[in-house]
C-alpha cells in the first residue's frame, strides 16, 4: 500500500513542481509497460501453441502406454519424426528425452491405476444447478471412475438449503464414483475466518479415517481443490496423472490447468467479458514462465505434501496461492508448479442485475488483490529461509513487483500523462517537453494495443459455440468488447487492488466474499470445442 501511494500521490507532487522530471517519469513508465506488453504477447502466443498441441492428446491413452515405458518413447521419437511443425517436433523429441532420462534414474513408472484423485469441492450457498453442472462434468471425465473420490464440503452455517442440496447432489451422484462423502464444516471454530479454505481443511482432515479404513494411503491421493462451479476437462485427471507420474520429485508439485470462464460468457456483460478473458490470458501467459506460476483457482497436489504443509490456513482469505507459498518455504525452496496447458471452465460474475453484476466483480478482484495479506505471513519467512538467494529474491521481486503494478499501472498509463499537463502551470506548457509528453504516451499506447490483436483471436477460439437463445449481435460484441480495456483496467483492475492494498496497510482487514453464481441460460463449458472428446487426436 505505501509503495502505491508513494508513487501515485509522488507523481502528483512532481507535476506540480517539477513536471518535466515527472514527464520524464511519465514516459518511462509507459515505455517499461510497452515492453512488458511485448513480453507478455510473446510468452501468451506460446502458451497457446503448446495448449492447442497438448489439448488435442488423449492422455488416457498415454497414460496406458508409460505402463510399457520403452516403447512409449520409441512413439514419441515417432510423432517428432511425423510432424511438419518445428513446435510440435521439439515437445515430442523434448518428451521422448523427458521419460527417458526418468526411466533410466527410477527404473520403472508406477502405475497410475494405483492412485486416487480426491475431488474438495466447498461450497456455501450454491445452488443445485451449478453443482449439477460441476459433477456431470466430472461424471463424464475419461479416467477410471473408480479412482475419484469427492468430498462435498458444506457451510453449517448455510442452513437447510446446504443439507438440502447435499442430500439431492448424493442422491443423484452417490454411487458415481468410488466414494462421495459429505461433510458440514461447523462456523465459528476458533482460530478460522469465513472463508473456503477453512472449510476445504475441515472437510479433508475430516475423512482421512475413512481413507485409512479403505486401506488408501496419503501418498497415493492427489488432491483437486474445485471451486464449485468448476467445469473439468474430460482429461483433466489423466493430464495430472501423467504428469505426476513423469516429472521429477512430484510430491513437491502442484499442478495447475488453465482456467478459462466459459460457463456463461455468452450471458454475462462486455465490461465483466473482458475481465473475466483477461484472467484467463494471465494464465496463459504465466503458464509459459514456470518460475513465476503459482497456485490459482482451481488446481491439485498430493495429499502427502497438502498433510505435511498443515493444509489450507485457515485465518486467510485467498488460499489457493498462499499453498504454493506454505510448500515454497515448508520444503525451503523445492516446490514448483507444473502447467497443464488444458483448461478448466469456470463461470464469470453474473447477477440478476447489471449493477449487482458490477459490484460483485469488483469485490471479486478486490478479493483477488487481497493476496497482499500473504506479506505479513511470509516475506520474513522468505528472506530468512534456508533456500538459493537467487530463486527468494526473485520470488520476492516477482511478488513485490506484481502487487505493485496491479495497483499503479493501468492508472498512471492512462492518467499520468496529464498530470504535468494540467498541475505543472503555465511555463511548463509553453515548454517543447509539454508539446511532446501526449504525442509520445499516446504513440506508446498505441502500439502497446497492437498487442492486442493476438488476444483478441485468442478469445475467439476459445468461445463455446454461441447458445440459440443468444442474438447474433453478441457475437459482434465479443471483438467490439475489447475498446473496453482501458475502462476494464481501472475500474476492476487498479481500483480494487489499492483498496485491497490500503485496507490492509491500515487494518481495514477484508473477510472473504462468496462470488454469487448465477446463469441465465444454459453453461457452456463443455461446449468449448476444446472440451470435446472428438476433439482429441491420439
Amino acid at each position: 500500500g505505501a509503495t502505491f501511494w508513494f508513487v501515485f500521490l509522488g507523481s502528483i507532487w512532481l507535476s506540480i513542481n517539477a513536471p518535466v522530471a515527472a514527464s520524464i517519469f511519465i514516459i518511462a513508465f509507459d515505455f517499461y509497460f510497452l515492453l512488458k506488453a511485448a513480453n507478455n504477447s510473446m510468452h501468451l502466443t506460446w502458451s497457446y501453441r503448446m495448449f492447442k498441441l497438448l489439448v488435442r492428446l488423449d492422455w488416457g491413452r498415454r497414460l496406458e502406454a508409460l505402463n510399457h515405458p520403452k516403447q512409449y518413447i520409441a512413439e514419441l521419437r515417432k510423432q517428432a519424426e511425423s510432424s511438419d511443425a518445428r513446435f510440435a517436433r521439439n515437445y515430442y523429441n523434448g518428451e521422448a528425452e523427458r521419460v527417458h532420462t526418468y526411466l533410466a534414474k527410477h527404473g520403472s513408472i508406477q502405475d497410475y491405476k494405483d492412485f486416487y484423485h480426491l475431488v474438495v469441492l466447498p461450497f456455501v450457498d450454491e445452488t443445485f444447478e451449478v453443482l449439477d453442472s460441476t459433477f456431470h462434468a466430472l461424471s463424464r471425465v475419461a479416467y477410471p471412475l473408480d479412482r475419484i473420490l469427492i468430498v462435498l464440503a458444506a457451510e453449517e452455517r448455510a442452513g437447510l438449503s446446504a443439507i438440502q442440496t447435499s442430500e439431492r447432489v448424493q442422491e443423484k451422484y452417490g454411487t458415481t464414483f468410488a466414494r462421495l462423502f459429505i461433510t458440514f464444516h461447523p462456523d465459528g471454530l476458533p482460530g478460522e475466518i469465513k472463508g473456503k479454505s477453512a472449510n476445504a481443511s475441515y472437510a479433508v482432515k475430516s475423512i482421512l479415517p475413512d481413507l485409512e479404513a479403505m486401506g488408501v494411503p496419503i501418498e497415493k491421493v492427489l488432491v483437486a481443490n474445485l471451486d464449485s462451479d468448476t467445469v473439468v476437462h474430460p482429461q483433466y485427471f489423466a493430464r495430472v496423472m501423467y504428469e505426476f507420474l513423469t516429472v521429477e520429485n512430484p510430491y513437491r508439485k502442484s499442478f495447475q490447468p488453465i482456467t478459462v470462464f466459459n460457463n456463461n460468457i455468452w450471458d454475462s456483460p462486455a465490461l465483466i467479458r473482458v475481465v473475466s478473458v483477461s484472467s484467463a490470458f494471465w494464465l496463459f501467459t504465466e503458464s509459459s514462465r514456470t518460475d513465476r506460476l503459482r497456485t490459482f483457482s482451481s488446481h491439485s497436489m498430493s495429499l502427502k505434501a497438502l498433510t505435511e504443509v498443515g493444509f489450507w490456513k485457515p485465518d486467510i482469505v485467498n488460499e489457493d496461492a498462499y499453498i504454493y507459498w506454505q510448500s515454497y518455504i515448508h520444503y525451503k525452496g523445492d516446490y514448483h508448479v507444473v502447467p497443464l496447458f488444458i483448461p478448466v471452465s469456470m463461470d464469470t460474475c453474473l447477477a440478476p442485475t447489471f449493477i449487482q453484476t458490477l459490484k460483485n466483480q469488483y469485490k471479486q478482484k478486490r478479493r483477488w488483490a487481497y493476496n497482499v495479506e500473504y506479506y505479513p505471513h511470509m516475506m520474513w519467512k522468505l528472506i530468512t529461509l534456508e533456500a538459493p538467494w537467487h530463486d527468494k529474491a526473485r520470488k520476492i521481486w516477482q511478488y513485490v513487483e506484481g502487487n505493485f503494478n496491479w495497483a499503479t499501472a493501468s492508472l498512471l498509463i492512462t492518467l499520468g500523462g496529464l498530470m504535468p499537463l494540467y498541475l505543472g502551470g503555465s511555463e511548463f506548457l509553453n515548454s517543447v517537453t509539454a508539446f511532446q509528453l501526449p504525442f509520445l504516451t499516446k504513440w506508446i499506447l498505441r502500439i502497446s494495443m497492437i498487442f492486442l490483436i493476438f488476444s483478441i483471436y485468442i478469445n475467439h477460439v476459445l468461445l463455446p459455440p454461441r447458445p440459440s437463445h443468444v442474438s447474433v449481435w453478441k457475437s459482434i460484441t465479443m471483438y467490439l468488447q475489447w475498446f473496453l480495456v482501458p475502462i476494464t483496467s481501472i475500474l476492476f483492475g487498479s481500483l480494487p487492488a489499492i483498496e485491497a492494498q490500503t485496507r490492509l496497510m491500515m487494518g481495514w482487514y477484508l473477510e472473504f466474499f462468496v462470488t454469487p453464481k448465477a446463469r441465465k441460460g444454459e453453461n457452456t463449458g463443455l461446449s468449448m470445442k476444446e472440451m470435446q472428446a472428438s476433439h482429441l487426436d491420439s
